[in-house]
């Protein structure tokens, strides 16, 4: 595949979109009406609800509770995903804490998908929803969701992600009065130099590095020209060391390569590699500890990979750290020629056709349920359609009316190599 780069950078795209519901343009959005932190909240005379155990919604019981809003879109993986944890946490403490859905969809479209979605079923989701809303969506304006906000004793305590929702903040806001979560400003703009008080006027040529970025929306590196000081600006806030080094040689290395970001092809050469990535899935509290925040400003314009191995030279600089590629022996699902057997089996569900092997591959590498693939078969005119599987042997079935069979082995593939060097 000539421009496999592109291939998977759309691919990851896709799957962040898919998982990311944007609800506001910024264009369109009254701020006028928009509550800040510490703010007096004044509940509506009336919404429009459904589901849940209340045909009404009474604020002035709440008080007394905190109380989440949690903005959602049909569309918003994530939304969907967080909804059984929020659900137990209100079960869990049931005096202490109340969870409402905000969403601006309608009724119909509503009662369409929760009469589908075999997820929330399984987990017996049934929090209250308000529809057809703009009031909370003037009071607190996003563009993307999940959203969060969080009431107590008639005040806005938290604007904040769904990595902060858990039980040790609503617990502690309920105790002591008062929160400290990262806020999320989906309309921010990072500017650090701005930050250190430089004017346009002073403003020649520089870098500048920091931590994680309070109100400002995570980007990844954008090169642009910026329109107040005509200087080219490479900008990239609140990601991980290890998020923003990954970007950085994708965009450097011009050459056509088969590396899918995937941790078990990445090789550590450092003493602590935690506070280069969330193992953990600490979310919010790991971003507050060890994000990093980075701008650079150039009087001349280059091209993007150039930049790219220029600001890498900076994070070897002031991290004393460099990221290249290497090769390693490792486990991998390796996919040979196998003489032809029609499918037997039950009819297949779900089912994806592939344009050919690589294709096929790219898709499981990153589905992640196996060992990195090697394809051997390389084959770019096969159509593949492959149905719903749970096992290597369920595949295989499938495979095998192809000519091609799956199998665990021992072979070489690229990594990229993260080493601190001094």
């Amino acid at each position: 595949m000539k421009n496999f780069k592109s291939f998977i950078a759309l691919l990851i795209c896709t799957v962040l979109f898919n998982n990311l519901s944007y609800s506001q343009k910024k264009q369109n959005v009254d701020f006028s009406q928009a509550l800040r932190l510490g703010d007096n909240f004044v509940p509506p005379k009336d919404v429009e609800i459904m589901r849940g155990k209340d045909k009404s919604i009474d604020w002035k019981s709440l008080e007394n509770k905190v109380v989440l809003l949690d903005f959602f879109s049909t569309s918003c993986g994530t939304c969907i995903q967080i909804m059984p944890h929020l659900q137990e946490l209100e079960q869990k403490h049931p005096d202490k804490f109340k969870v409402i859905i905000v969403t601006a969809q309608d009724k119909e479209t509503l009662e369409q998908f929760f009469a589908k979605n075999k997820y929330l079923k399984e987990h017996q989701v049934n929090l209250p929803v308000i529809y057809n809303d703009s009031y909370f969506h003037e009071l607190f304006p996003h563009n993307s969701e999940p959203h969060e906000v969080l009431l107590f004793r008639g005040k806005v305590q938290a604007i904040t992600s769904s990595g902060s929702i858990n039980e040790a903040s609503i617990l502690k806001l309920f105790k002591e009065n008062v929160i400290d979560l990262p806020l999320k400003d989906d309309y921010g703009f990072g500017n650090l130099f701005e930050k250190l008080n430089q004017t346009e006027s002073g403003l020649k040529a520089g870098v500048i590095f920091s931590g994680y970025q309070n109100g400002i929306p995570f980007q990844s590196w954008k090169f642009e020209q910026d329109s107040l000081s005509g200087l080219f600006k490479s900008s990239h806030y609140n990601n991980s060391i290890y998020g923003a080094l990954l970007s950085l040689t994708s965009h450097a290395n011009t050459r056509d390569n088969n590396y899918i970001p995937r941790m078990d092809r990445v090789v550590w050469k450092v003493r602590d590699s935690t506070k280069y990535y969330d193992f953990k899935d600490e979310k919010d509290t790991w971003m507050v500890k060890n994000a990093i925040s980075y701008e650079r400003f150039d009087r001349q314009v280059r091209a993007d990979s150039i930049q790219a191995r220029i600001i890498l030279e900076d994070f070897l600089n002031f991290y004393g750290l460099k990221a290249y590629e290497g090769n390693k022996m490792m486990e991998c699902l390796i996919l040979s020629h196998c003489p032809v057997e029609p499918y037997v089996g039950k009819e297949l569900i779900e089912t994806v056709t592939y344009r050919s092997t690589t294709a096929f591959s790219v898709f499981t590498d990153f589905a992640l349920k196996f060992p990195p693939v090697v394809d051997l078969v390389k084959n770019d005119s096969l159509l593949i359609k492959i149905g719903k599987y749970e096992t290597l042997q369920e595949l295989n079935k499938q495979l095998m009316a192809y000519g091609i069979k799956a199998e665990i082995g021992k072979a070489e593939k690229k990594v990229l190599v993260i080493e601190e060097v001094n």
